[in-house]
């Protein structure tokens, strides 16, 4: 017998994946271009991690309430899928900022979340029929674009607000 995952599920799973890997990488990224401080990192880690997870669920919950006849399993599972998977997803970007060299570790960051996005991507094609080249390669593009987006936006930061011109 084969077990049916119910949709809400796996949508509150592929959301809280993609964010969480997401919006951590590009948080890393920017606070490493403009400080390269570890602590600020680590910290800024467990903070969006929480925020964004608990933000990220109560805004799928609302998304799912505000479909016509919702059924209440659909808002619990999406909404508690979407917070837990967020939240492990993201805090596991601690790993190895505590273990590594901080530039190594961004490295390491880089490459596990590409290997999650594909991971995911390859899922959805199977699971959707699309071909896998395209939906890996978009979903790398938008990763890699929040990569050179938040490392320049970083950047601009640390010149824009350094001790020097405050």
């Amino acid at each position: 017998m084969k077990l049916k995952i119910a949709d809400s599920l796996i949508a509150g799973f592929g959301f809280g994946s993609t964010s969480g890997v997401i919006t951590t990488l590009g948080m890393i990224v920017g606070l490493y271009s403009s400080s390269s401080d570890r602590l600020a990192i680590i910290g800024g880690i467990f903070t969006v991690s929480v925020a964004d997870a608990l933000s990220d669920a109560l805004g799928e919950h609302i998304s799912e309430e505000s479909k016509e006849n919702p059924l209440d399993a659909d808002v619990r599972n999406i909404t508690i899928s979407t917070f837990l998977t967020k939240l492990i997803v993201g805090l596991s970007f601690v790993i190895p900022f505590v273990s590594l060299p901080v530039a190594h570790a961004v490295v390491v960051s880089i490459i596990y979340a590409s290997l999650v996005l594909i991971l995911l991507s390859l899922r959805i094609a199977k699971r959707t029929g699309q071909n896998r080249l395209e939906v890996v390669a978009e979903h790398l593009l938008v990763g890699f674009a929040v990569v050179i987006i938040t490392f320049f936006l970083g950047k601009w930061v640390e010149t824009a607000f350094s001790n020097n011109t405050v």
